[in-house]
This record gives structure tokens, C-alpha cells and sequence, in this order.
């Protein structure tokens, strides 16, 4: 189970509340170059989207919860679904090119572009949809102070 601790900023029709909270982490870039780049120190305050079934109101200290096992499902999902594609659209190229004698680098390469764009584009389009992207969303699960 992953929480945070944030302020509720604004609230929202649907049962949707603006939240803020504090960034626990800097970039893998910062991490592990052990140098400090300061782009995300720039902006140390996440403000996220989040639902909102207890009512919280401006003002209120919420806990906002996300299961592990959710997150670990949304980022399998749209990280690994176009590698997926990407490696299909490869093995199509040379399908392509055994069946059509087409050279196999341009096909190979081709088709590998065009999965890796079909992915892209079906994980932007499944984000987006409501009945998907609310399984997903964090809950304010409860008022601290």
C-alpha cells in the first residue's frame, strides 16, 4: 500500500479534489550521476487529480492512498505494452520480409517503428478513457488534521 500526506488545494464536481503534496524523490538522473541538476527542486510540490468519496474540503490534511498492486499493474501496462508491440512489429518485419522479399533491415526496422507507434498510441488512448483510468486513480481514504 503507497499513501501520502497532502493539502487539499480546490474541489472539484464528481467527487474530485485538487491535491498537494510534498515530492519524495528527485529524478534517476539526479540519483545516479550523484549530481544535483535542480530541475526538480524547482517545483519540490506535486498536485495531482485525486477522488474524493469522504467530502474533504479546502484546507483539510488527507491521506491519499493508491494500492500496490495497482500501481504495479498501471506501469506493467503502459511501459511494457509498447515494448511488446515494438518487439512484434519486429518479428513482422520479418515475416515481411521472408514472405514479400523485401530486404529485412528496411522491413525489420520499419515494422519495429510501427509497433513501437501502435503501442504508443493505444496506452495514450486506454489512459484516457474513464472506465480504465478510474480503476487506477488514487482516493483521499481519510482527514489527518
Amino acid at each position: 500500500m503507497s499513501y501520502r500526506i497532502g493539502t487539499v488545494k480546490e474541489t472539484g464536481p464528481g467527487g474530485y479534489a485538487q491535491v498537494v503534496t510534498d515530492r519524495k524523490t528527485v529524478c534517476g538522473e539526479c540519483y545516479h550521476n550523484k549530481i544535483v541538476c535542480y530541475g526538480c527542486l524547482l517545483s519540490p510540490k506535486v498536485v495531482g487529480r485525486v477522488a474524493n468519496p469522504i467530502g474533504a474540503q479546502v484546507g483539510d490534511i488527507v491521506k491519499v492512498h493508491i494500492s500496490a498492486g495497482k500501481l504495479y499493474t498501471a506501469a506493467g501496462m503502459f511501459y511494457l505494452l509498447p515494448v511488446f508491440t515494438l518487439l512484434l512489429g519486429a518479428f513482422t518485419g520479418i515475416y515481411v520480409s521472408e514472405t514479400f522479399g523485401v530486404p529485412e533491415n528496411i522491413s525489420t526496422i520499419g515494422c519495429t517503428f510501427v509497433g513501437l507507434f501502435v503501442g504508443i498510441a493505444f496506452v495514450t488512448v486506454l489512459g484516457r478513457m474513464n472506465r480504465i483510468s478510474k480503476i487506477f486513480e488514487p482516493v483521499i481514504t481519510s482527514i489527518v488534521r
